[in-house]
């Protein structure tokens, strides 16, 4: 590829990596980063590169819980981002609220004032007053949805057989089902 800066066993560390790299090493020195410090950041770059292979070469992915969940947390922590790159508009935010009232009504003492401790639900404070709410509960429903979206499209394209002892009773689903 183009935006290579090394290849390692046919896979392709990229310049954006690099620079991002070189950059983090900057903030970090008080002085010019030189020649010997760009060598020294690829360098790495390329031994990490060689760790997670030999890693996976090594079957760490299947047999570590730990290196499992990493990479679980990273790929929910990607499909978050990806689903909310751009800030909501006003308009969207505005529609989300319009159609979702009861997740922004406020409950109050009753309307009788009788001093019931139960609640009832109010009319929602205007759109100004808790737009940041609704903002959150926009990019949590979007990034919801986007996970749901997407683990959808993995089972769709995935082979999954359950062995015969993880396989449900037919009569107990029935019965769930009732």
């Amino acid at each position: 590829p183009n935006d290579a800066i090394a290849l390692v066993n046919g896979r392709t560390i990229r310049e954006e990596e690099y620079t991002r790299a070189v950059a983090l090493l900057a903030s970090d020195k008080r002085t010019e980063v030189t020649e010997a410090d760009r060598a020294h950041v690829l360098t790495r770059l390329i031994e990490e590169e060689l760790l997670v292979q030999q890693g996976i070469a090594g079957g760490l992915v299947d047999a570590n819980p730990t290196v499992r969940q990493a990479i679980t947390q990273a790929m929910l922590a990607s499909i978050a981002a990806e689903s909310v790159s751009t800030q909501p508009t006003e308009e969207a935010l505005r529609a989300f609220y319009t159609e979702n009232p009861s997740l922004f009504a406020r409950s109050g003492p009753s309307a009788s004032g009788q001093g019931e401790t139960a609640g009832t639900a109010e009319e929602p404070p205007a759109f100004e007053e808790v737009q940041e709410q609704v903002e959150a509960a926009y990019l949590r429903r979007t990034r919801g949805d986007a996970l749901r979206e997407y683990l959808q499209w993995l089972r769709s394209e995935a082979k999954v057989a359950l062995a015969p002892e993880a396989r449900p009773n037919t009569e107990e689903v029935d019965r769930g089902l009732e």
